[in-house]
């Protein structure tokens, strides 16, 4: 379930004379649908090298659309253009900016454009190709700031929380918890604000009629049927005072009649799992301070599992077949194989939680170098200080488990298996190395 965003369109022809048409559009949009001056300029000059690098590989005569639409704390801009080529693998996190009079400028763009934006997506529906660059508003760095004693709620009731309350719950989460234990998004308390106030997220509290805050839970869609779940954080309440069994409820009643077909939970004690979920599995953390922490994921139905057809290598079937049928999901395991068939070079995007010293892959465009793309993002996120690594492989996409053999040659196994997570199910991989 996508949540509603505003945005605008411009299509012009593919002509680096109307470069400064497409830039203007793109920086007054963003100002317009709320992003700050600084990321503003980001995107803008990001599109520049986009717009550039696509108007000397479109075909000719093509045209190039561009839509922006702002989702409250980021601006995203679509580019949707046919080309002969276009070369994805600049904005490998790997790839470096051309040094040398025979490399390409074209591609050093594309490499700085990448560097510029917090994330993109790429698709291709024949010729027609669509990239979409994802900047997200500049939020300033947390301060210590004096916050109120918690204590133990005799009574209490649960609401939705106004944006003050929801940055104070931050603040609590980020005095309270491990980094392990908190989400990328919460190490800034104005994202978390403009994320509930835009709809993406979805939050209750726990307060007495003192206003005193004794927890909270957050919840997001992720795609049309799954919702996921962080918390029930607590404030210095017991599992026994009923005060985190409380915010489950509330999550799962918000979620009761809609399309959703199940929900995951992060950062659930194990406590309050019992009686509400079914265990994932659990991923490997490893803390700055050199120790090692398990953490766990759950999963709860909310329909009857009609079943799902699925892809895989045989490298992870094995793996597959035993996690469904531990959770007994009725699956189609269809296998891919390669049989040779033409293929370019690996793009994948890394999304990072520094702070956490954690490392997301996801495949963007598989190839035939993929061993080598994921060997050189293992080595770089290792020497960056980043031992968490992880990738995730959404196998409702046949052309996903073409990743399966490399992965398991570059030292990642399987860890989880996320039910409609993704187009289908996501297995989610971690790297073994420290």
């Amino acid at each position: 379930m996508s949540v509603p965003s505003r945005g605008l369109r411009l299509t012009v022809n593919a002509d680096d004379r109307f470069l400064q048409v497409a830039t203007s559009f793109v920086e007054k949009a963003s100002l317009a649908l709320g992003l700050d001056e600084r990321a503003a300029l980001d995107l803008t000059l990001a599109s520049e090298e986009i717009f550039t690098y696509v108007c000397h590989k479109a075909s000719p005569g093509a045209l190039i659309s561009l839509a922006s639409r702002g989702g409250g704390y980021y601006v995203e801009v679509d580019f949707g253009f046919e080309a002969r080529e276009f070369n994805m693998q600049a904005f490998n996190l790997t790839s470096r900016v051309a040094r040398r009079a025979d490399e390409s400028l074209e591609e050093t763009g594309l490499v700085i454009a990448s560097r510029m934006v917090d994330r993109f997506h790429f698709s291709q529906d024949g010729r027609r190709l669509r990239i979409t660059l994802v900047k997200e508003r500049s939020y300033p760095a947390v301060e210590a700031l004096p916050l109120p004693e918690s204590k133990p709620l005799s009574m209490f009731a649960i609401r939705e929380p106004d944006p003050e309350e929801v940055k104070l719950c931050v603040r609590l989460v980020l005095r309270d918890y491990p980094p392990q234990a908190i989400p990328f998004s919460f190490r800034s308390p104005g994202k978390i604000a403009d994320m509930v106030s835009c709809g993406e997220l979805r939050a209750a509290i726990a307060v007495d009629r003192g206003g005193s805050v004794g927890g909270g839970i957050v919840w997001r869609w992720r795609g049309s049927k799954l919702v996921q779940s962080f918390g029930p954080y607590l404030f210095a309440q017991t599992i026994e005072s009923g005060v985190g069994k409380a915010l489950v409820d509330a999550c799962l009643t918000s979620i009761a009649r809609t399309p959703a077909i199940g929900i995951i939970s992060h950062s659930l004690a194990s406590d309050l799992a019992a009686g509400f979920f079914e265990p994932l599995g659990t991923v490997t953390i490893r803390l700055k301070d050199g120790r090692v922490h398990e953490n766990a994921l759950y999963y709860r139905h909310l329909e009857e599992d009609l079943g799902l057809a699925v892809w895989s290598d045989p490298a992870i079937e094995p793996f597959l077949r035993r996690e469904y049928e531990r959770l007994a999901f009725a699956r189609e395991i269809r296998t891919v194989r390669d049989d040779g068939e033409a293929a370019a070079y690996a793009v994948l995007s890394a999304g990072l939680d520094r702070e956490a010293a954690r490392a997301t892959l996801h495949p963007i465009w598989w190839g035939r170098d993929s061993r080598e793309t994921l060997a050189a993002h293992v080595n770089m996120l290792q020497k960056e200080g980043l031992p968490n690594i992880y990738f995730e492989m959404d196998i409702g996409r046949a052309w996903h488990c073409h990743f399966a053999p490399a992965l398991m040659e570059c030292g990642f196994e399987p860890r989880l298996l996320l039910p409609y997570a993704g187009e289908g199910d996501l297995v989610v991989f971690q790297h073994r190395g420290g």
